[in-house]
């Protein structure tokens, strides 16, 4: 119950083999994580992607989720929408406590990253809730 790579695996198993759902968004708000999302797609899609057995039998059910993402407020750009409007998405939202180039402009009552960290917990809290 630990362990978040198993926890992950295992959600990602029910999100596809149970709930249907094709895809999944990795969302992190780090420029420093950007290649992080085309890393997880290489892994995942790569091998848990075949659609038979070990024994050659196919599959009675999808294995392996469409895995795609871009960092923080790039992707509010672009995909965002769909998934806020058109469909049903599983995303990964990744957030850090700290920044790695902490940058307080004068003047300024939050820092960038604090500024970023707003739209990491309300894109979520958007997508839970929604809006009437």
């Amino acid at each position: 119950e630990k362990n978040i790579p198993v926890l992950l695996g295992l959600l990602s198993i029910w999100n596809v083999s149970f709930l249907g759902y094709p895809a999944r968004a990795i969302l992190p708000y780090s420029q420093a994580l950007e290649k992080f999302a085309p890393h997880i797609q290489q892994v995942s899609m790569e091998s848990n992607g075949k659609g038979v057995s070990i024994d050659g039998v196919p599959l009675p059910y999808e294995a392996g989720e469409i895995d795609f993402g871009e960092p923080g407020t790039n992707g509010q750009h672009s995909f965002y929408q769909l998934i806020h409007q058109g469909r049903v998405i599983p995303c990964d939202f990744i957030g850090s406590a700290n920044s790695q180039q902490p940058i307080h402009l004068k003047g300024e009552v939050v820092s960038n990253h604090d500024e970023l960290m707003s739209n990491f917990f309300a894109q979520p809290d958007a997508l839970a809730f929604g809006k009437t």
